[in-house]
């Protein structure tokens, strides 16, 4: 799926509240460095890949691979 920026935006919110809830449970948009995140949007990766790579969660991933 094609996203825009503020597509892409609303869903890694989304992704964040839904997924870490217990240590962050209430994240906005206007909390987020969107400047450290435009970089994961520019190289096409979903908002899921983008949550993942920002929380290590991909890393994790990888080592137990």
């Amino acid at each position: 799926m094609l996203y825009s920026w503020f597509q892409w935006r609303a869903s890694v919110v989304a992704i964040i509240q839904y997924d870490f809830s217990h240590v962050l449970p209430d994240i906005t948009d206007k909390d987020i460095d969107w400047d450290a995140w435009r970089p994961l949007f520019e190289e096409g990766r979903s908002p899921q890949a983008a949550v993942d790579s920002a929380f290590m969660r991909d890393l994790r991933r990888s080592l137990c691979a």
